[in-house]
């Protein structure tokens, strides 16, 4: 989730300023992937601040001081970049002012490629699907 609101950050700057195109730089697979190691260095650096200062407040903090610092970063940057991937792959059939292969390929050839209503339908099934596992797979 960090990582889809740093890549948001520039659409929000460029929607205030009035500057189309909207989606630039960071909406391009090189973009993700480097909010989403910075998302995940952001994670990382989160938790190792609060096992400092104390006993966590929050559940998912919690959760993760008990893992070790090694596996904990690894875990942090991939989970970072899948977000950051994720996130200019799905907004690439959204929007056509996107270049998601800069700055090897100009232009956006999955834009359109399925309707955003679909698009939305599918990801509303997959969030739920995701909550049903979950709730199936926690521990009690």
């Amino acid at each position: 989730m960090t990582a889809n609101v740093l890549i948001d950050i520039e659409v929000l700057y460029y929607l205030r300023r009035h500057e189309p195109p909207i989606h630039r730089y960071l909406h391009t697979y090189v973009g993700g992937i480097a909010m989403g190691l910075l998302a995940g260095l952001l994670i990382f650096g989160i938790v190792q601040v609060s096992r400092r200062i104390g006993p966590a407040r929050w559940l998912w903090v919690r959760r993760l001081e008990l893992t070790p610092r090694c596996r904990l970063l690894s875990q942090s940057l991939v989970a970072g970049t899948i977000g950051g991937v994720s996130h200019i792959l799905l907004d690439s059939f959204m929007h056509h002012d996107m270049n998601p292969l800069w700055p090897v390929i100009e232009g956006n050839a999955l834009a359109g490629a399925i309707g955003v209503p679909i698009l939305h339908i599918g990801l509303a099934l997959t969030g739920v699907f995701g909550l049903v596992l979950w709730l199936l797979l926690r521990e009690s």
